[in-house]
């Protein structure tokens, strides 16, 4: 990137946030700290208003804005791609705030950079299920959480246990939210059970932003607890052999079952996972049949072998 380049996108990149540090840029740019002071200087004398503080970094003058800078088609369109993506969320909300920028965007391209999203548009589809939307779950509250978590207020709500197919009411101070296994995550500390839960936004239901605050210094950082599922409750750690001719074809399936980690053996491939709705993983190995054995779980296989034994039970009749 040439130094004209590099300065345009610096005064980008102080326009996006309240203040950018010397590492911000330095990084992003892969340049040493001298030079990210020499560009600063050459954008004061410029006449661009910077200013700094100290243990916060560097930030544009209130009052001082650079002209939009326009989008090329390239760029529109991986917009276009992200908006296809958004759709199989199930966030409506989402959707609904994702699709008016993106009118926006479109609004400022040129007539060729518009013909030319209307035509990427026609070649892509997302063959994915949408995430259904339960009758129970009728809406939708990232928005709410969203702004609970800048503000930090309390959240009060309805949480539906697929488990035990129960309603129990919670308070929570929202901490973060994540997105894995097709779904969206509230992270939260939960009054109720005294401890930093995970909450599934598509079984929240009667949510309510009260008017009451916390601090969150006084929480540990949420990303702590995303990997390692430490706030599910009854997680515990399964070890399973998949034999080498269905190992090859699980693919990404493992991800929305708690995947670790794996290690090739003779027999085929040991995957580890962090299990915690025991029946809804049972149903998955099923489909393998003889092809999987569980190595560590006498309550998994328990589990399977009742399923087992209800596959029979339904079917045996027809084959008497």
């Amino acid at each position: 990137m040439n130094r004209i380049d590099r300065l345009t996108s610096i005064m980008l990149k102080l326009q996006s946030k309240r203040y950018v540090t010397i590492d911000d840029i330095s990084d992003h740019f892969d340049i040493s700290e001298r030079t990210v002071f020499r560009d600063i200087k050459a954008l004061g004398e410029a006449g661009v208003p910077i200013g700094f503080e100290k243990d916060r970094g560097y930030f544009i003058v209130d009052g001082y804005y650079i002209p939009p800078v326009m989008f090329t088609k390239e760029e529109a369109g991986a917009i276009l791609l992200a908006s296809k993506l958004l759709e199989r969320q199930g966030d409506k909300s989402l959707v609904d705030q994702f699709e008016q920028a993106l009118e926006k965007i479109r609004a400022v391209l040129k007539n060729t950079q518009k013909d030319y999203v209307q035509e990427l548009e026609k070649y892509i589809e997302v063959v994915s299920p949408a995430v259904p939307v339960e009758k129970a779950f009728p809406d939708m509250f990232l928005n709410d959480i969203k702004n609970a978590l800048i503000n930090h207020n309390i959240l009060s709500f309805e949480y539906y246990a697929n488990y035990s197919d129960t309603f129990s009411s919670r308070e929570v101070e929202p901490l973060g939210i994540c997105h894995y296994a097709n779904h969206w995550h509230l992270i939260a500390y939960c009054r109720m059970r005294n401890g930093v839960r995970d909450f599934r936004t598509d079984r929240i239901t009667k949510l309510h932003v009260l008017d009451q605050n916390f601090d969150p210094s006084l929480r540990d950082d949420f990303k702590e607890h995303i990997f390692v599922r430490q706030m599910q409750e009854d997680v515990s750690e399964v070890k399973v052999l998949f034999k080498k001719n269905v190992a090859r074809l699980i693919g990404d399936q493992r991800y929305y079952y708690g995947y670790i980690e794996e290690k090739k053996t003779a027999e085929g491939v040991e995957m580890t996972f962090m299990v915690g709705e025991c029946e809804y993983f049972a149903r998955w190995l099923l489909m393998f049949t003889n092809s999987v054995q569980v190595l560590n779980s006498e309550r998994l296989e328990s589990q399977m072998q009742e399923l087992i034994d209800q596959l029979a039970n339904h079917y045996s009749p027809i084959f008497t």
